[in-house]
Order: structure tokens, then C-alpha cells, then sequence
């Protein structure tokens, strides 16, 4: 039975909880920092991309509260490694992008305990690389993928590029929209915005996309991001250069008054062909004729299969991260954030320097 301590807003904490839950080698021992007013509805955040793996049970709000309230609350990770002892918990899920929960990270790496969390782990440079020194020191581990790459609907456009199905990439392309003030994919970045701004959360934003299409075309050798913040949007432009060739836009906004559809758009175009799909194509791949299927339960949905990698690694059934992996999709952040800031392309390796 792997132990593990959930830290995260009380909606996020509340849906990896009911996840954990449904599987038999696994329990939550604690809950850290959970914002017990929150009503966000961690479901329709960018992290779960709910137009990618859709479940719209109505007993669902109703499992999630019954489970999180099981757990044990504590106030900081420190003191819920603490009660455990240091020697009861098994792994920790910061539940959410890493960059709102750095001292959660740093003490669990401190600690030699397991960390799964979302990208991106840092902002910039200097703090991704205290997180990239205290992992390599630490017995413990990093992974910071989306629960895109675990959706269906972009393992069907990585399994057809992989299989050769597009040619070599020659543009691809993704289009996020969404309200400013929730419901909606972009909520769960809302303390981002706050304490570190609209850049750093439409990066932070961007982490996902990156993660995708590296985990697709391989890494990205240059990035040159615009940003810009109005009465009406905040609006981000990515221009990434694949290592191999081809190239990727990402384009996010966040709508104060309406939002255009479709919410989220992805195209990938090659010289032999073109793979695309949006929300709507996401909701009717699980439809067979006029007659919906039957939705994935949550252990089976995007972040269903991401937290059961987790899993799989704690029990040494998944294969084992070398060091920060996948540092890609944060070291892209970090480039990302700087070429907003200074207006110009960054490449990887001046980043690196």
C-alpha cells in the first residue's frame, strides 16, 4: 500500500484524493495546505483538460468530499512528514503546477521522499536549478508531466507522428481559450497570477503544451514568446523551434467578458498529412453514433493514468527518473519567461548557460 501526502487547493487536493482512492495500493495519509473555502472546480483546470477525457458524473462532487475529509489535515509538508514519522509516507502529490508549491518540493527532495507534480517546477533559472541540485542530491525524485500525455486524444496524435502517419512535422499548433474568472481550464492558475503575475501564469500555462509536444517532436531548441495584459484579455503567443525541425505555436487567452469556442484547438500538419482535434471532437470520440459511451472513471481518465504512473514508479514497476524528469517542459518555461520579459528569441542552450 503506497502512503501518500496530497498538497494542493482543497478542490485539487479533493480530486487526486477520490482518484487514489479507486486504487487498491494506495491511500492518502495526509492533506497539506488545502484552502478549505475553495470551491474551485479543479476538474475544468488546464491540468485536467476536461475536452481531452470528459466525465461528467454527478456523484462525483459528492465521492470527492466524502473522501478528502478521511484524511488527516496538517498545516505545512514539514509537519505531516512530521506525524508520519518520516518513515510512513511513500510518495507526495503536489496536486498542481509546481511553481505555486516550491517549498513543498524543496522539502520533500529534502526529505528523500518521491514527488510527483505538474509542470512547471520553477520560473526561472536560478530556482529551476536549486530544484535540479537538490534532486540530484536528494534519494527522492522528481516527475513534473502533464496529464495531457496520458489523455486519449493526444496519445492517438503521438502514437500516428510515431507510427509516421503525418511525415516529418512541419507546423503544430494549439489554441487555448477561456473566461477569465472560472469555471474554466485557466482557475486552477489563479495564485499564480496573483503573487507572480500574468506572464508567469500564462507560462505556466504553456508548460503543458510543451510538455506534449516535446514528449511528440522531440525537444525544442528555441522559444520566443509575446505576452500582453488588456481590459479585455491576457493573451500569450509561443513560436517554439523543434531540436529536429518543424516548428509549434501555442496560443492562450484568457477572456474577461465571453469566450470564443472551440475553448481548445490542436493541429498537427506534416508534409504527408494533418492530424487535428478540438473539444468538440474530443466529447464526440466518446460517442458511438447518438449514443454516448460510457465515461472513463476517474482512475482511468488523463489524471487518472498520470497518478497511476506515479504509483507505478513508487513500486518500482515504472521505470525509475535518472534526475529531474522531465526537466524539459520547466527548463522551456524558464526560456520562455525570459523572451517574454526581453522581447527577443531564447534559445535552450543560452538558457543554460
Amino acid at each position: 500500500m503506497k502512503r501518500i501526502v496530497a498538497v494542493g487547493t482543497e478542490a485539487a487536493v479533493r480530486a487526486h484524493a477520490e482518484r487514489y482512492r479507486r486504487f487498491d495500493d494506495a491511500t492518502v495519509r495526509g492533506v497539506v495546505g488545502t484552502d478549505i473555502e475553495s470551491n474551485v472546480d479543479y476538474d475544468r483546470s488546464a491540468d485536467y483538460d476536461r475536452s481531452v477525457d470528459a466525465d461528467d458524473s454527478p456523484k462525483r462532487d459528492e465521492a470527492d468530499a466524502l473522501d478528502a475529509s478521511t484524511a488527516p489535515r496538517y498545516e505545512s509538508l514539514p509537519e505531516a512528514l512530521e506525524a508520519a514519522d518520516g518513515t510512513d509516507v511513500d510518495g507526495i502529490d503536489v496536486c498542481g503546477p509546481g511553481v505555486s508549491h516550491v517549498d513543498a518540493l524543496e522539502t520533500a527532495l529534502e526529505a528523500g521522499v518521491p514527488v510527483r507534480c505538474d509542470p512547471p517546477i520553477a520560473l526561472d533559472a536560478e530556482q529551476f536549478d536549486r530544484l535540479v541540485s537538490s534532486a540530484s542530491e536528494s534519494e527522492g525524485w522528481l516527475v513534473a508531466h502533464s496529464p495531457h500525455r496520458f489523455s486519449r486524444m493526444y496519445g492517438r496524435l503521438h502514437s500516428t507522428v510515431e507510427s509516421g502517419g503525418i511525415g516529418p512535422v512541419g507546423v503544430a499548433r494549439v489554441e487555448r481559450t477561456a473566461p477569465f474568472e472560472g469555471p474554466g481550464w485557466n482557475v486552477s492558475y489563479d495564485g499564480v497570477r496573483a503573487v507572480a503575475g500574468h506572464t508567469e501564469a500564462l507560462c505556466s500555462v504553456l508548460a503543458h503544451d510543451v510538455d506534449v509536444l516535446e514528449w511528440t517532436f522531440g525537444p525544442v531548441e528555441r522559444v520566443f514568446v509575446r505576452v500582453r495584459e488588456s481590459e479585455r484579455c491576457d493573451h500569450a503567443h509561443a513560436v517554439l523551434a523543434f531540436r529536429e525541425g518543424g516548428r509549434a505555436t501555442a496560443e492562450i487567452r484568457w477572456h474577461r467578458t465571453e469566450t470564443p469556442a472551440p475553448r481548445v484547438g490542436v493541429e498537427y500538419s506534416g508534409k504527408h498529412g494533418r492530424l487535428d482535434f478540438d473539444e468538440d471532437d474530443a466529447s464526440t470520440a466518446f460517442r458511438a453514433g447518438a449514443t454516448p459511451l460510457a465515461v472513463d472513471p476517474p482512475e482511468d481518465d488523463c489524471r487518472g493514468r498520470a497518478i497511476r504512473a506515479f504509483l507505478d514508479r513508487l513500486g518500482g514497476t515504472g521505470a525509475q527518473p535518472t534526475n529531474v524528469a522531465p526537466a524539459s517542459p520547466s527548463r522551456v518555461v524558464v526560456a520562455a519567461r525570459r523572451s517574454a520579459a526581453e522581447n527577443r528569441p531564447v534559445t535552450l542552450t543560452e538558457e543554460s548557460q
